[in-house]
């Protein structure tokens, strides 16, 4: 009886610690870096998205269904700065009689949820490699920002305003991690491309205004939003 019971006690330990290692739950933070048009700085093209390096958080639940094989979710945030320098550049050449200023309130600020499997290459018995390709929802804020400028040779001010928008639509992402375990918790480093083209549908605000139109002409747009980026991420995780 005591042969047995012990038995059972092992048992279920041993089953308890081979679960405790097929679940858990991380927290990476890195670099965000725009892509494509996303990053591209021309005015005269509406996919630019004047985007700067900004910083990727993210959220992640890990479940090892075999040996080599899981699903992931992970829960995304990525704020991107507008890249005021560039955009100022660029309205300049537009309006070479001004010199402008821009000020952004709110950056591009994008996320979503994903889900997805992943495949698992053990390197050592305690150092791994994932692959990873996950779908699902992505959203978003577009940046707000004020162009303000004053006529070189007339002193006449002006400026030209944009309100934050905001979106949801569909998302993916693909990436890949190395995973070095450290008793239950886990050290983890990841490279992840994320990818979702976002309609704006009601971007408002108002264009340059002048001595004779004061208040500017209010405008009322919708913009599509190709976002692309490559983030770079290290943090830690605990198994479940």
């Amino acid at each position: 009886m005591k042969r047995l019971l012990l038995l059972v006690i092992l048992v279920s330990s041993l089953a308890t610690f081979s679960q405790s290692t097929r679940q858990y739950l991380g927290i990476v933070i890195g670099p965000s870096f725009p892509l494509s048009d996303f990053a591209k700085t021309d005015l005269s093209d509406s996919t630019s998205g004047f985007a700067k390096t900004g910083v990727n958080l993210k959220l992640i639940y890990s479940y090892r269904i075999t040996h080599n094989f899981g699903i992931q979710a992970h829960f995304v945030y990525n704020s991107n700065n507008l890249d005021n320098e560039a955009l100022k550049n660029e309205a300049e050449s537009y309006k070479p009689a001004y010199s402008l200023s821009v000020e952004s309130k709110k950056p591009w600020s994008t996320g979503g949820v994903y889900v997805g499997p992943f495949l698992r290459f053990p390197i050592t018995d305690n150092f791994s490699w994932d692959v990873r390709g996950l779908i699902g929802f992505s959203g978003g804020y577009s940046p707000q920002y004020t162009i303000r400028g004053t006529n070189i040779n007339s002193g006449e001010k002006t400026e030209y305003y944009r309100e934050a928008a905001r979106t949801i639509g569909f998302g993916m992402t693909a990436g890949t991690g190395f995973k070095y375990r450290i008793n239950n918790y886990l050290i983890l480093l990841n490279a992840d491309y994320y990818f979702s083209n976002l309609t704006y549908k009601e971007v408002t605000g108002w264009g340059w205004t002048t001595e004779d139109n004061p208040t500017g002409t209010p405008y009322n747009i919708s913009t599509d939003q190709k976002i692309n980026n490559v983030s770079v991420t290290v943090g830690f995780a605990y198994f479940l």
